[in-house]
This record gives structure tokens, C-alpha cells and sequence, in this order.
């Protein structure tokens, strides 16, 4: 017993079990990079929470064990830090949120840190979580559109490789229909937990009241008798698996795939100064050619002149001679 107690409280043994203590940290950014990429959908919450709870109490003994390494101290602060992007971009998602919060703040808390270092970096904490989370919720809900989307039909082409779905968009105005296509096989599949891609391109919207009448022809989306999407044009197939060509500009990858007034704003002044500085080269380029065309013009009646100013010069001298 003694030799026991004289292992699990000596310093380094402490030291290399906080090793352990980055598995949290690396979890919190998976989940930070697929909640940005991936709608998090539940198989089996009451499976998620059991996982979820188990694992959140290890960590925090973990955490309590070894809260007088320097590791445990700097997982707690990079724990913040990871923690906020998730609780900004999944609010609402509590069964992955409510644990994450405790261990988290138990972490940070429970590390024999410097008092007023950790009271510095509460303060930054705090002040990094009221004022992004105003931010963001601000953006989120004033400068954004706020619609109510309601699922209307979906449907998978014939081979399996893309999606599609038909959404009713309710806005302060008219509303409209959206056709959206995705890609079929980049979806995720975690057990008791799966994860939808939001890789999505708009292919056809028009406002209310219309209605859409989508149907798949072998590769090609068909939209009310019109082809508006050719899957062989963003699909290969290497080593017997598929491959997605969606770098053509018209696709959307992440959680911010949305449509906000100011970016809306931004982008119609930017092609406006596009549109003015080809208006201005062009105008350029044609007073470039006008002159040159002058100068052309110039030159050749200088040459006649010249010419000319010849000819008389010689007419005179055999005038002269006869």
C-alpha cells in the first residue's frame, strides 16, 4: 500500500498521467470541426448521454488527480478556447453541451494555477464569451434573414451519389421555393450519433406561388422539364470509390450557408466596381486604338505630303533643265 500511495503521488508519475488529459482537448476540436461541416444528428440520445456522462466524469478525475501539473493548467485554458466555437455554432444541442460546459469550467477551475494568473484569464475568458456570443447572436438574428424552412420532398439520384430536397422558405415577404442537391456519400455514420454533410449548391429557387417537379433522367436532375444539374459534371470514380469535383464556386461547405443582407451588399458593390473598372478599361482600350488609328492617319498624310512636296520638287527641276 505504501509503495502504491508512493507511486500515484509522486510528481512525474502525476506529470506523465496528465498526459493523458490532451484526449479532451482533441475531442472538443473534432467536434469544433464537424459541427462547422456536419449537422450532428442523435441515433440514440439516452446512448449518447450514458457515453457521454462516462466519459466527462473520467476526464474529471483525470483533471482533479492531476491539477497540480503544468499540462492540466494549459489544457484548461486551450479547453475555453475550444469549447466556444462549439458553443456558439451548436446552442441547443444539450446532450453535447451540458457535459462539455462541466468539464470544461472543472477544468479550468480545479488546476493549481497562479491565482491572479487564472483570475486574468477568467476575466479574458468571460469577456471572450459575452461579447463573441453578443456578436454572433446579433449577426445570427438582426443582420441575417430570418426564414422558417419547412422540408417539402427529397430524393436520391439513381446512382446513389447525390441528393436532393425542396425546401419552402417563409420570409418577410412572398417566400420562395429552393431545389438543393448534395452530395449522397459524405455523410457520417458514428454509431449512436450521425453527422450530415452540409455541402449543398442551389440549383433553382423562385418565388411563391410556383411549384417544382423534380425528377432524376440517368445523370441529370430534370426541374419542371429543364436539366438544371448534370452529376457526371461533378463526379468521378477513382479506385472503385467516388469522387465529388464541388470547387466550382457554387457550392456551400459550412454551417454559414445563409443568405445575409450586409454580405449580399458587399458582394452587389463589388461587381458593381468589377463591372465600372471593365467599363473603364474597355474605354481605355478604344481611345488607345482611336489615337493609334490617328497617329496612323497622321503619319500617311505626312507621307503624301511628302510625296507630293517630291513629285513637284522633280516637275520643277525638269521644267528647269527643258
Amino acid at each position: 500500500m505504501n509503495k502504491f500511495m508512493t507511486v500515484v503521488t509522486n510528481k512525474w508519475f502525476r506529470i506523465g498521467v496528465s498526459l493523458l488529459g490532451v484526449i479532451y482537448s482533441i475531442v472538443l476540436a473534432y467536434f469544433d470541426y464537424h459541427v462547422f461541416f456536419y449537422d450532428i444528428e442523435y441515433v440514440s440520445r439516452k446512448e449518447f448521454a450514458i457515453v457521454g456522462s462516462i466519459f466527462s466524469a473520467l476526464i474529471c478525475l483525470l483533471f482533479l488527480y492531476t491539477r497540480k501539473s503544468p499540462l492540466t493548467c494549459i489544457y484548461g485554458m486551450v479547453n475555453m478556447v475550444l469549447f466556444f466555437p462549439l458553443l456558439l455554432l451548436d446552442w441547443g444541442n444539450w446532450p453535447l453541451l451540458l457535459p462539455a460546459a462541466v468539464v470544461t469550467l472543472f477544468g479550468f477551475f480545479c488546476c493549481h494555477m497562479n491565482e491572479t494568473a487564472k483570475t486574468i484569464f477568467g476575466t479574458i475568458f468571460l469577456l471572450m464569451y459575452i461579447l463573441g456570443g453578443i456578436a454572433f447572436f446579433l449577426v445570427m438574428n438582426v443582420f441575417r434573414v430570418t426564414t422558417t424552412d419547412t422540408l417539402i420532398e427529397r430524393g436520391v439520384s439513381p446512382s446513389g451519389a447525390f441528393r436532393y430536397y425542396i425546401l419552402d422558405v417563409q420570409n418577410k415577404s412572398t417566400g420562395k421555393l429552393c431545389v438543393y442537391v448534395q452530395p449522397n456519400t459524405l455523410d457520417l455514420d458514428k454509431g449512436f450519433i450521425k453527422m450530415d454533410t452540409t455541402i449543398k449548391k442551389l440549383v433553382k429557387q423562385a418565388p411563391k406561388p410556383t411549384e417544382f417537379d423534380c425528377e432524376w433522367s440517368g445523370t441529370k436532375m430534370i426541374i419542371n422539364g429543364e436539366v438544371y444539374f448534370d452529376e457526371a459534371k461533378n463526379l468521378t470514380e477513382e479506385n472503385g470509390q467516388l469522387v465529388y469535383d464541388i470547387t466550382d464556386g457554387s457550392w456551400s461547405y459550412t454551417y454559414f450557408s445563409i443568405e445575409y443582407p450586409i454580405f449580399k451588399t458587399i458582394e452587389s458593390a463589388k461587381e458593381k466596381l468589377d463591372k465600372l473598372s471593365d467599363k473603364l478599361a474597355e474605354e481605355k482600350n478604344s481611345e488607345t486604338a482611336s489615337s493609334e488609328s490617328d497617329n496612323e492617319e497622321t503619319e500617311s498624310d505626312t507621307d503624301n505630303t511628302s510625296e507630293s512636296e517630291t513629285e513637284a520638287e522633280e516637275t520643277t527641276e525638269e521644267d528647269s533643265e527643258s
